[in-house]
């Protein structure tokens, strides 16, 4: 069932996003078989324990695009935002290796001491790495490499750094870079939800349509198949202007009744 998220500071227009088939990756990892669980199976976040709110690990939520400056970075923030405000623990983290931007967007740029891959590569501890937001208290954040390429990540090391922050937090919101490069996919790969950005132009759209596709099959719940849920996409039209729109469909309507 697909989720309908509104993201404060953000104003925005949200559709439920269709769905593709599903195809199952050998490329980028081989089959969940013979994978072991780092983090968690699926079902123990879609599963609700003892008939209560909670699950027996955070969510995670990838904020992604096909195109980019959609506004991506600042809706995942607003989006962590959002969620910390209203209680629920929550972490953010930047997949754009080389070219972060979320620390800014937080106002934690004079903060990042480590980063990401400073924890994949057992430079400094999951906990050295997050800085907490000094005005939601239920925020934090994990900062990308500014100078590290993002060959650096590996499956293996993001889900065990995911693993452990699920753990921790009822949210992991991942701001994934635009396209499906390397740091796209391992931010896509482990999602239980997605939220795709777009803006409401034709070549945004058909990229955000490519990414539908991209998130439908190359996910891991993908790669388990029909035992669990498939990765619950949102798609979130940013830059909406409401007068531009019914002028568009004004336009149009007058164009083929004249």
């Amino acid at each position: 069932m697909a989720i309908t998220m509104t993201l404060p500071l953000y104003r925005s227009s949200v559709m439920l996003a269709s769905r593709s088939s599903k195809i199952v990756n050998t490329r980028f990892l081989s089959s969940s078989s013979s994978h072991p669980f780092v983090l968690s199976h699926p079902k123990d976040v879609d599963t609700i324990i003892g008939g209560g709110s909670g699950t027996k690990r955070g969510r995670i939520v990838c904020v992604t695009s096909g195109k980019g400056g959609v506004g991506k970075t600042t809706s995942a923030a607003s989006f962590a935002t959002g969620l910390a405000s209203r209680g629920h623990k929550t972490c953010v983290v930047d997949f754009d290796i080389g070219l972060r931007n979320l620390d800014i967007h937080l106002g934690m740029e004079r903060r990042v001491i480590f980063d990401f891959v400073n924890v994949l590569m057992e430079e400094c501890s999951l906990s050295q790495a997050l800085i907490k937001d000094k005005r939601e208290k239920h925020l934090s954040m994990l900062a990308a490499s500014q100078t590290r390429d993002k060959e650096s990540l590996t499956v293996e090391g993001v889900e065990k750094v995911l693993s452990n922050l699920s753990k921790t937090f009822d949210y992991v919101v991942l701001d994934s870079p635009a396209g499906i490069e390397s740091g796209a996919r391992h931010a896509m790969y482990f999602a239980d939800d997605a939220i795709i950005v777009t803006n409401p132009e034709l070549s945004s759209c058909r990229d955000a349509d490519k990414m539908v596709g991209f998130v439908s099959s190359r996910s891991r719940r993908a790669e388990i198949g029909d035992d669990v849920d498939p990765v619950s996409q949102t798609l979130l039209i940013t830059r909406y202007d409401a007068q531009r729109v019914s002028h568009s469909i004004l336009r149009v309507f007058y164009f083929y009744i004249s």
